[in-house]
């Protein structure tokens, strides 16, 4: 009974993502993967939504109530009438030869081992990451023992209150989609289970490879192109780490950031307008995980700024511009104003000695990315060697990578976040959110330097 309750608490909030994302795609090579991968991560945004209006409008939360919600939702959009989508061209690709065919079974093979291995990991460790039993299982373990949404608030308000219906942990102002999950499932167990209730990692982990599968054809990647870099992707070490030591927020923000990019640059460079909705649903999902999607998602406004008109002086206008704009608001900004739960006065702004050693150590050095960024500056090496302007045909996506690098740079150098780069406690963390930004920029550019490659040309044989 267990098992079933457990089975509905996740099947049926993912359906109705997966339903809505349907009626946005349109026939494509990618949409099948495009459909499971956006539609079971808009089931994993859209659920802690609605336990939050309901417990908003004064009703019991329990198991049965929400889930009668959610089929009714999957009924209607079932049989709501869809608008006809344009068809997209499939872009022609030779058969892949029979050795490229069986590689290409090996790395899938390898795939399904690892989801494997990391579903025991999940099922089976109890609770164990620092930050899920600081500030986000604590929500999550209050309004299961509660069965409702009590307030949290912060430590001075808390002592004010003398803790009367209110509680505190680490980060009382932390977004709750993530803990609102955890108490979804361990309400469906009708216990608290601190493996059990891990399982939206799994989830997360899936959407994001299909998502990305996905895209990369949308993107017009071969099969075996696009599951090579997949496999480059689902592999990463760190990105494994949080999915067998569930707990921390990094892999949902990862994902809503890494599918937002995706999207930006199909939409305005493969000129798949219907993807808009998807970059603006990954886009404002950023807001709901962590605090610093805030800076992940106006990291994307300077790229959709260089889509309306792709060209050089754009990319590098808005690149410059941001790494001037940066430290012009660091400087001018009233110190004692909290922007996404931060102010300036609290990052104690000043640059630390061997913080930018601590990050090129992270990125170039540690294994928890594949080489890729070595790769990355092979592929920029190549682009401008071979054809600079490769660069500037996927503005959009260089533009917002760039600027969320210039973001994550001025956070660990010169605010007391540096010390996780430092240490080696946090950069990887919050590196980890670019990261499928980053392997999926090294898809479109290997892509574009594999297909510019200049042929040899054919001779014939005078008879």
């Amino acid at each position: 009974m267990d098992w079933l309750r457990l089975t509905l608490a996740l099947l049926l909030p993912l359906l109705v993502g997966v339903q809505w994302v349907a009626r946005l795609i349109p026939a494509s090579p990618g949409r099948p993967w495009l459909v499971a991968g956006y539609g079971l991560f808009a089931g994993l945004m859209f659920w802690p939504l609605l336990l939050r209006l309901w417990s908003a409008c004064g009703l019991p939360l329990g198991f049965w109530s929400p889930l009668w919600v959610a089929a009714l939702l999957l009924v209607a959009l079932r049989w709501w009438p869809q608008t006809a989508l344009p068809t997209v061209r499939p872009v022609a690709h030779s058969r892949p030869l029979p050795v490229i065919r069986l590689l290409c079974g090996v790395l899938l093979a390898l795939l399904c081992l690892r989801l494997l291995s990391l579903g025991a990991e999940v099922i089976w460790r109890p609770l164990f990451p620092w930050d899920a039993t600081m500030h986000w299982a604590t929500k999550a373990r209050t309004w299961f023992e509660w069965q409702r949404l009590v307030p949290f608030v912060s430590n001075e308000a808390w002592l004010q209150l003398g803790g009367q219906g209110v509680f505190t942990d680490h980060h009382p102002d932390y977004p709750v989609t993530v803990p609102l999950w955890q108490y979804w499932l361990a309400t469906a167990l009708a216990r608290w289970d601190p493996a059990l209730i891990n399982l939206p990692w799994l989830v997360c982990y899936c959407s994001l490879g299909m998502a990305f599968f996905g895209q990369a054809r949308a993107a017009a990647a071969s099969a075996p192109e696009a599951l090579v870099f997949t496999f480059f992707l689902l592999t990463l070490p760190l990105l494994n780490t949080h999915v067998a030591l569930a707990g921390y927020a990094d892999l949902f923000l990862a994902t809503a950031f890494g599918l937002a990019l995706m999207a930006l640059h199909n939409s305005s460079v493969g000129g798949q307008r219907w993807q808009w909705p998807l970059l603006a649903f990954s886009a404002l999902s950023c807001l709901l995980i962590k605090n610093e999607g805030f800076f992940w998602m106006l990291a994307l406004l300077p790229g959709l700024w260089v889509a309306r008109r792709r060209d050089a002086r754009r990319v590098l206008l808005a690149i410059a511009g941001i790494a001037v704009a940066v430290p012009l608001v660091l400087w001018l900004f009233p110190p004692d104003i909290t922007v996404a739960g931060h102010s300036l006065h609290s990052l104690d702004l000043g640059y630390r000695p061997g913080a930018l050693s601590g990050i090129l150590r992270s990125f170039l050095v540690l294994g928890n990315w594949h080489m890729s960024l070595w790769y990355l500056i092979l592929l920029v090496a190549l682009a401008v060697w071979q054809r600079p302007g490769l660069l500037v045909a996927a503005g959009p996506l260089v533009t917002a990578l760039c600027v969320a690098f210039l973001l994550f740079l001025w956070l660990f150098t010169v605010t007391e976040f540096a010390i996780g780069a430092i240490r080696q406690t946090a950069v990887g963390r919050i590196g980890l959110h670019l990261m499928p930004g980053v392997l999926f920029l090294l898809l479109v550019m290997h892509g574009q330097l594999r297909r510019s490659a200049p042929r040899p040309a054919s001779t014939e044989l005078a008879g």
